[in-house]
């Protein structure tokens, strides 16, 4: 198991972490308010308390499906950015495969050898791999959006939630390129393997700076 290989251990359900972290009323408020939330960190200190429950977001975290890390990476994603490979990453299940196994090969990307390496936040891996990954799947959602570009849905309503860049990249996060596609051309809402839509993410996350503005 792959919580003997940590300092410490958490495996902790992403619909059961406290919702005390973040209240959205006064965040949506705040935005309407300021017009910008905070800066591009602002933005992934926030998915990253998010994602594991606490304020002071540990690195060594991993949940009860194996994903990793302060903004809980799985297989695919990390195979993806060049990190990691397996002939099957975990994928939701549809593939036959039940959770991130970490039994593949770590390539040594930035000096990322092992889990441990990716858990012990060696230089400085998890922020730069989930701005790569940002920026991964922003290139794809605009590659598979049938010829518009992300910018012309930017102010517009899915499910009464505003679609702002960073509320996009979070909702990506969450469910996919795939899942956000699939949101702005089709209104079609998804939810991830706990039961967290992706206009949860949409909501929360919006209004802060990114570099894709």
């Amino acid at each position: 198991m792959a919580c003997s290989l940590l300092t410490t251990s958490f495996f902790t359900p992403e619909s059961s972490y406290a919702n005390s972290v973040f209240n959205k009323s006064d965040y949506v408020a705040q935005t309407k308010q300021n017009g910008v939330r905070g800066s591009y960190e602002d933005f992934l200190t926030a998915l990253a308390i998010r994602e594991t429950g606490q304020q002071n977001p540990p690195t060594n975290i991993e949940n009860q499906l194996g994903f990793i890390g302060k903004y809980q990476f799985g297989e695919a994603l990390l195979k993806d950015l060049g990190y990691y490979d397996t002939p099957n990453p975990y994928i939701g299940g549809g593939n036959g495969v039940d959770r991130n196994n970490w039994q593949g090969r770590w390539t040594g990307k930035n000096g990322i050898n092992s889990k441990q390496d990716f858990l012990n936040n060696k230089n400085d891996v998890q922020d730069k791999a989930i701005k790569e990954a940002f920026e991964y799947r922003w290139n794809l959602i605009n590659n598979q959006l049938n010829g518009r570009s992300i910018k012309e849905f930017i102010g517009q309503q899915r499910g009464g939630v505003v679609i702002t860049t960073s509320g996009i990249l979070a909702a990506a996060h969450l469910r996919g390129e795939g899942g956000v596609v699939k949101l702005l051309l089709n209104n079609e809402v998804s939810q991830d393997e706990n039961g967290t839509s992706i206009l949860a993410y949409l909501e929360e996350f919006a209004g802060f700076q990114t570099p894709f503005d």
